[in-house]
């Protein structure tokens, strides 16, 4: 028991301490964000708005994925990187954010899909700007609501440990996760119990809610194009993005923030899984091709055919096929890359451009009729806000919460204890 109490006490004592300047310069680049959409809005309102719409997809669909990575280690009763499994959870913040991100988009919905419904008014009932505006609400808001309690149901022992010890102040966040505690036994039972319940639920849920965002914010673009794939394609593509920001936050976590959360063991393991769905991601890019051959749809070939071998817009298509999937995989088919800090980091940056990329090509073509490319200041600026307020909401979680989360004081299980980059088992 003293071991466990004292790795508790550890955990409380490393919570990452982030330099101010990290969050001065996020700051500045979400108000650089906000200017420059704002002066596009001004200049040219359909290159600002196709920039938001690609920047909402990418960064909350890159949230949303690392909670249900979090949510499916809980599932399966994963035991080999609880803190892969705590940073995956840090994202949750950002899911607030990105719901109210969406709620402007109620001002574009029209001009998006006007031109879409004109030329097929058969599409017009089912999106209808404002039922697609109200049904994403919903599935979005359920989502987000689902992921922070399952959140809050993972902290909570944590947190009502280190207020019953006084270990850290008191701050309304932690007053109101532990409130109504009736102690670490009754509550060990009650936050299992509740995220088993809510796991299940954020995984069932975000396979619904992802599949109709593909419907409503992508495929409603295009005037004619369907496909009863894409849904699951998205759904699955939105993951491989919270694998790979998931990769990319380990690192920085262990190299400039918590230097012994994440073991080289367990970025292997993350890199496994990086590697495992590089290849479910491209079978559902090829089973796109497959059901239009065999099923001989060609009225679903026009989409397919603009975006692969159509120029400009195939430099872009062949581009995320590098960057997220040949890349990748040429890579990781190393053992020793998987378990080196600064090859999962650039994996993981190279696999994000690439699923930036492919929301790009997804979304532009549908709307943009102009011989040149928009793809410069406003896209650029546009990202470098949405980052930032994506890096400042992930940092508010990590300066709170332990990065390394402890077993309940009654469960047999092991406590590792990291020393000079090595990993020893202690029963508990």
């Amino acid at each position: 028991m003293m071991v466990l109490e004292q790795e508790r006490e550890k955990s409380w004592a490393s919570l990452p301490q982030v330099s101010p300047r990290w969050r001065r310069n996020l700051g500045a680049l979400l108000g650089f964000g906000v200017l420059i959409f704002f002066l596009a809005l001004r200049l040219d309102p359909l290159r600002g708005w196709q920039a938001y719409l690609i920047n909402f997809l990418f960064w909350g669909g890159m949230a949303q994925g690392a909670v249900v990575f979090a949510a499916i280690y809980h599932v399966v009763g994963g035991k080999w990187g609880p803190s892969v499994r705590r940073c995956g959870e840090g994202m949750v913040a950002f899911l607030p954010v990105s719901f109210a991100l969406f709620l402007p988009l109620y001002f574009t919905l029209d001009s998006f899909l006007s031109p879409a419904r004109d030329l097929n008014p058969a599409r017009g009932a089912w999106f209808d700007p404002r039922f697609i505006f109200v049904r994403g609400g919903l599935g979005l808001g359920l989502m987000t609501v689902l992921s922070l309690f399952l959140v809050y149901y993972s902290v909570r022992l944590e947190v009502g440990w280190a207020q019953e010890r006084k270990l850290r102040p008191r701050r309304w966040l932690y007053e109101w996760i532990t409130d109504g505690w009736q102690g670490e036994e009754v509550e060990s039972q009650r936050c299992q119990r509740g995220m088993d319940v809510l796991a299940a639920g954020v995984l069932l849920a975000y396979s619904v809610t992802y599949t109709f965002m593909a419907f409503d914010l992508i495929m409603s673009l295009d005037p004619f194009w369907y496909s009863s794939l894409f849904g699951g394609y998205y759904f699955i593509s939105t993951f491989y993005l919270g694998l790979a920001g998931l990769a990319v936050a380990c690192v920085l976590v262990q190299g400039r923030l918590a230097p012994s959360a994440v073991t080289p063991s367990q970025l292997s393991d993350l890199g496994r899984l990086l590697l495992g769905f590089d290849l479910t991601y491209v079978a559902m890019i090829w089973s796109q091709y497959v059901v239009i051959w065999y099923g001989n749809l060609p009225e679903e070939t026009q989409f397919i055919i603009l975006r692969v071998w159509t120029m400009p817009w195939a430099i872009f298509s062949w581009s995320v096929l590098a960057l997220s999937v040949f890349i990748p995989f040429v890579i990781f088919l190393s053992q020793q890359a998987k378990r080196v800090p600064k090859m999962v980091f650039a994996v993981g940056v190279l696999i994000a451009s690439g699923l930036w990329l492919e929301r790009y090509v997804l979304i532009v073509p549908s709307l943009w009729h102009s011989d040149s490319i928009p793809l410069g200041w406003v896209e650029i600026g546009v990202t470098a806000g949405f980052f930032g307020a994506f890096g400042l909401s992930y940092l508010f979680f990590l300066g709170r919460f332990p990065i390394v989360p402890f077993a309940p004081s009654g469960a047999q299980s092991a406590v590792l204890e990291i020393k000079g980059g090595g990993e020893r088992a202690v029963k508990v």
